[in-house]
């Protein structure tokens, strides 16, 4: 053999060694070190890790009244067995479940990066579908039915707006996701979550922790077997501030003076709203608004609800800003007399009209009450005295007491989202939305509520509530205490001072003196109460309101306030859009909801205008 095959013969050795050698280090690689990760693999072509939902926390009243729970339910997913999705299947379940089969395609590209997770395509799914899908299993591919807790609201409307509602998370802004992501909440396309209210902001605790099973699937997607399980934690439950049947009574009321109203051929009338909360502490122990939607069958009415007027869907006692009126003439009385602008026991002139500035201010009906202090002012509601009040204080100083109560910012609620902070009539107000100047005329409709004031029903009820705690802003909240599934206590709600008021001992007892005299003889809300047995102090209102291209439309009716008048425990605000005069709908609506708190039998009907007899202003 000559040296030159020899050579050839050598490299031909030399290669197919080290072939050889790479290909057994890489068998060795592949058998030994990437063993487990290859088993994975095989394993999950048959074997998945299928989640288990957690069912939700309960939410209760203070009196452990159950408001929501959850009822027993199905949905539908679809599973990657390997060979990607089965477009024949799709097909079927697109026309079986009403969802386009862009939409299931949209799902599962969402959850593109976790396909070996099953994609959510219907929650809730009837048992008649379920039916239907149970007779093709062996013609579908990767269906899975997975049983699921739904959310079941147990009076249906009532409390709506508290409570909240649940959906899907494609629902949610992607601000929120992220912040609940942030704070270790994982969720997938499909997954079910709190949308609003309560539902929404006590999500974390609500939710529970999800369990886990591991499921032997065929080639058809049916689970032929169950191994290990990770039970799922449930949610914690919500104990409430709220008294179930104070909120019923109050949500009743309040659509019988609307109905009453639109009976008598009011056509504008058509919302109302009502906070009613503890002073000593800032619990809400009643928030209605009205129209409400029942959260069991928001989907199904989402349409018809979106494109009414009267946009139920709105809170109205936190999320729309409406004129104070009358009742505003409280922090004009207590700005006066603790600036020193209005002694006590000084009488004003009144002769039902004052001018001042180039405007006149007139009593209701222009009737002349003579010479009058600020509790008779109170009593008959008289713009005369507290325009004149408004003009010796100047606009700063009202803005001022205005901030100080409240009003131009939020209450500081927290259990649910969307408070807005409303507007109290400033120079700085004015200029948000107008160029010119604050004009002294301006001041005197500030000083009677009418203007450029805009507050939030929770607003007014707050304000009213300092009035009857004399100067301590609570923080309002809708939770008193949270209970994890075993029955410990995992949170519970004190009282919190945001803001303290000092204003004089003599300034207070004038104020409410006043407003109790509304409630006596000769009061704007007298006739009504006049056999409540439980001493009321309060104040009506009605809030000037003109319709684009310049209608005249009936104003707001609003009454603000308290009871026991010597030792409060229950404030209260109720506005009724459009309903005439204070006393015309909101006090007998008021009336109606006190009778139920303290047990009062409803001797005055609930029918707007029932019973009244006005003799005096707002």
């Amino acid at each position: 053999m000559d040296k030159q095959t020899l050579k050839r013969l050598r490299f031909m050795l030399l290669f197919i060694i080290t072939v050889f050698v790479v290909l057994s280090s890489r068998l060795a690689y592949m058998q030994v070190i990437q063993y487990e990760e290859y088993l994975r693999r095989a394993e999950e072509n048959i074997f998945r890790k299928l989640p288990i939902t957690a069912p939700r926390g309960s939410i209760y009243d203070r009196d452990g009244v159950e408001l929501v729970t959850n009822r027993p339910g199905f949905s539908v997913s679809l599973l990657d067995l390997g060979n990607g999705y089965d477009a024949e299947t799709i097909a079927y379940l697109s026309k079986l479940l009403e969802i386009t089969e862009e939409e299931i395609w949209d799902k599962i590209y969402e959850q593109r990066y976790r396909r070996y997770l099953p994609v959510r395509l219907k929650n809730d799914v009837s048992f008649d579908i379920i039916a239907k899908i149970s007779e093709r299993r062996t013609d579908l591919v990767g269906v899975l039915i997975e049983a699921q807790p739904i959310r079941y609201y147990v009076n249906d409307h009532l409390a709506a707006h508290v409570l909240g509602r649940m959906g899907e998370t494609d629902e949610l802004s992607s601000e929120i996701l992220k912040e609940w992501a942030e704070k270790g909440y994982e969720y997938r396309p499909g997954d079910v979550i709190g949308l609003a209210g309560l539902e929404m902001v006590w999500e974390p605790y609500l939710r529970g922790a999800n369990g886990e099973q591991r499921v032997e699937i065929n080639s058809i997607g049916q689970a032929i077997g169950y191994y290990e399980k990770l039970d799922p934690v449930p949610g914690s439950d919500l104990c409430l501030t709220v008294d179930f049947e104070l909120q019923r009574e109050t949500e009743r009321v309040l659509a019988d003076i609307v109905a009453g109203l639109q009976e008598e051929g009011n056509e504008y009338a058509k919302k109302a709203v009502a906070v009613a909360l503890d002073p000593r502490s800032g619990a809400i122990r009643a928030m209605a608004s009205y129209p409400a939607y029942n959260p069991n069958t928001f989907s199904r009415d989402f349409t018809e609800l979106s494109q009414d007027p009267a946009r139920p869907l709105i809170n109205n006692a936190i999320a729309e800003y409406y004129p104070v009126g009358s009742t505003f003439k409280m922090l004009t009385g207590i700005a006066a007399l603790e600036e020193g602008k209005l002694r006590p026991g000084e009488r004003i002139l009144d002769r039902g009209s004052l001018t001042r500035f180039n405007k006149t201010v007139r009593n209701y009906g222009s009737r002349a009450f003579g010479y009058i202090d600020i509790v008779r002012a109170f009593q008959v509601s008289s713009n005369v005295f507290f325009a004149e009040l408004g003009a010796r204080l100047g606009i700063d100083a009202l803005a001022e007491y205005g901030r100080l109560f409240g009003f131009g910012s939020t209450t500081g609620l927290q259990d649910i989202r969307g408070e807005r902070a409303g507007h109290v009539a400033s120079r700085e107000t004015k200029a948000k939305f107008h160029d010119d100047p604050w004009y002294p005329s301006e001041t005197l409709d500030a000083a009677i509520g009418q203007g450029f004031h805009n507050i939030t029903p929770l607003q007014l009820a707050n304000y009213v509530a300092m009035i009857a705690n004399e100067g301590i802003h609570y923080r309002p909240y809708l939770v008193e205490e949270v209970y994890d599934y075993k029955g410990g206590l995992v949170f519970k709600a004190e009282p919190e001072i945001l803001n303290e008021v000092e204003i004089s001992p003599q300034t207070w007892a004038l104020i409410k003196e006043g407003m109790a005299q509304v409630m006596r003889p000769g009061g704007t809300a007298w006739y009504p109460f006049r056999d409540f047995p439980v001493a009321v102090a309060g104040k009506t209102g009605s809030a000037q309101v003109v319709a684009l291209g310049g209608v005249n439309i009936p104003p707001h009716s609003l009454f603000v306030g308290f009871a026991p008048l010597e030792e409060p425990e229950i404030a209260l605000a109720v506005l009724i859009e459009h309903g005439g005069i204070g006393a015309d709908a909101a006090v007998p609506a008021a009336h109606g909801i006190l009778s139920a708190y303290f047990g009062v039998e409803n001797s005055t009907s609930t029918s707007p205008g029932a019973d009244i007899e006005q003799e005096t202003g707002d």
